[in-house]
């Protein structure tokens, strides 16, 4: 049972009915999530915090289910990225995704006949090293799917080197519109909760704990009862759920160690060194178990698609489904006048062209706004902006100073610390939007990494030997992980279900 105290950081919003259209409308719940197959995908080698994948298919190639097309350079950080249709190689171009990165794109024209890999079949054996397992979820091209996409294997590799004690679920999703990870839970408790376990144990944590936002009864439920069927296999953790109170933007890891540990962390500074924890996002979670004990790859996402006068839909697509053929199964008309946002209302990216515009894997929702123009009037320094930021900045006095170009007196007034939530911008009476100015100004004062979500490699030189490889989906050679140390684990993880028993 989660205990009764309550955890939150301070400000944010309180969006109650007014956005919330995830509790005012209930979602139109599909039968067991029924996936959407269109009848193309677009699977851009860039969708991950790191470098581009290089095609491994070319125009013409047959692809199975499954099937690795974009195979990452060796001794790059970058995963792999895998088909979740059957069909044939229409076509590799280079696309714009709405967040201003250039990749090129595998498009893959669907023969509907949905031909699976042989290999995607249960795992037989699940007793695995803690090497085995973060390679076949780096082999599986799991990234995280709550933000900007880090390679999950990455992050439990970092992670194990600090030796974390907590490892965290991120349960916590505030965002108005956005239920997908609310659905993950409730449809695949078991995956997430097991999945979880799996990665705790990869990395030497000792408690695992579940972060979900009090009024979620169903998620609490599901989890509660998954929690008591996995303690049998994972009695070394102690797993336990902590209640947060529903406020936006809840789940942004600095936030999170402000409420759970009562820490501030900084810009440079990390969970791990700070927390002595690391944060995961639950249906990351849930990709991970896939690949472990059924061998899937990250190829399906769960998507939300919902709106103020659309309703509200989950569906499951295969990664790289174009918006506009999810659109026309699951809006009956086609409303001009609104507004098709690529990510959540208040920070995600509006689109013109759903046609060209896939669902990515960090692509959560999708949302259908009407469009309603606020009449701009001039600020009257009402303070809404400074009582709802959760970084405990004054929006309003940071926009004027960047308004006269006062940019060293605005990053003394913190901002740089701006974590593009949207808060200010929804509250402001005068219509004024504070969030793309500040935001912006503090994205220019970060150091764009060649490995960033937001850097662009425009050479895309294919390695020798990586033009191709074949049928398979990488996971067949799961224990070819590069383990630099050469040295053997200490012990086994034991993960249950020898024998290959699903979930």
């Amino acid at each position: 049972m989660p205990e009764r105290k309550l955890y939150s950081f301070y400000k944010g919003i309180f969006s109650g009915d007014v956005l919330n259209f995830s509790k005012r409308s209930p979602f139109v719940r599909e039968i067991m999530l029924e996936r959407i197959n269109p009848t193309r995908i677009i699977l851009p080698m860039k969708m991950h915090y790191g470098v581009p994948a290089i095609p491994a298919v070319k125009a013409g190639d047959a692809v199975k289910v499954g099937q690795c097309v974009g195979i990452p350079a060796k001794g790059s950080f970058s995963v792999p990225v895998h088909s979740g249709i059957s069909g044939r190689v229409s076509q590799i171009q280079e696309i714009r995704l709405p967040n201003g990165i250039i990749t090129p794109a595998v498009i893959i024209e669907n023969d509907m006949k949905r031909t699976r890999l042989d290999s995607l079949v249960p795992r037989s054996n699940l007793k695995l090293s803690a090497t085995e397992t973060l390679s076949i979820i780096r082999n599986a091209g799991i990234c995280g799917m709550g933000g900007e996409g880090i390679p999950t294997a990455a992050k439990l590799s970092r992670a194990r080197s600090k030796v974390v004690s907590d490892f965290l679920v991120n349960c916590l999703q505030s965002e108005p519109y956005s239920t997908c990870d609310l659905t993950a839970i409730v449809e695949y408790p078991d995956y997430c909760v097991r999945g979880a376990c799996a990665c705790a144990r990869s990395v030497g944590a000792k408690r695992v704990r579940f972060l979900v936002s009090s009024g979620r009864k169903s998620c609490i439920t599901a989890l509660e009862n998954s929690i008591t069927k996995a303690g049998k296999d994972f009695n070394d953790l102690t797993i336990e759920i902590k209640l947060f109170r529903e406020r936006f933007p809840q789940g942004y890891y600095r936030l999170v160690a402000r409420a759970l540990y009562g820490k501030e962390i900084r810009a440079d500074e990390t969970l791990e060194d700070t927390c002595d924890a690391v944060i995961f996002n639950c249906s990351t979670m849930l990709a991970c178990w896939e690949a472990l004990a059924d061998n899937i790859p990250m190829m399906n996402r769960i998507v939300s698609v919902s709106g103020d006068s659309s309703g509200g839909h989950n569906v499951l697509v295969p990664v790289g489904t174009p918006l506009s053929e999810i659109l026309a199964n699951v809006i009956s008309s086609n409303d001009s006048d609104n507004r098709i946002v690529w990510g959540n209302c208040l920070t995600g990216i509006e689109i013109t062209n759903p046609d060209m515009t896939p669902v990515i894997k960090i692509t959560s929702v999708i949302s259908i706004i009407r469009r309603n123009e606020v009449p701009r009037t001039p600020c009257i320094h009402c303070g809404l902006c400074s009582e709802c930021c959760p970084m405990n900045l004054s929006p309003d006095i940071i926009y004027e100073m960047l308004a006269q170009d006062l940019k060293q007196k605005a990053s003394e007034e913190g901002a740089r610390d701006c974590i593009s939530c949207g808060s200010c911008s929804y509250v402001c009476p005068a219509g004024i939007d504070l969030t793309s100015a500040i935001a912006g100004f503090a994205g220019e004062g970060r150091v764009i990494e060649v490995n960033s979500l937001l850097h662009n490699n425009t050479e895309f030189n294919v390695p020798a030997g990586c033009s191709s490889v074949g049928e398979v989906s990488l996971l067949e050679n799961y224990g070819d992980g590069d383990d630099s140390s050469g040295a053997e684990d200490p012990g086994r993880l034991n993960l249950p279900f020898e024998g290959g028993k699903t979930v």
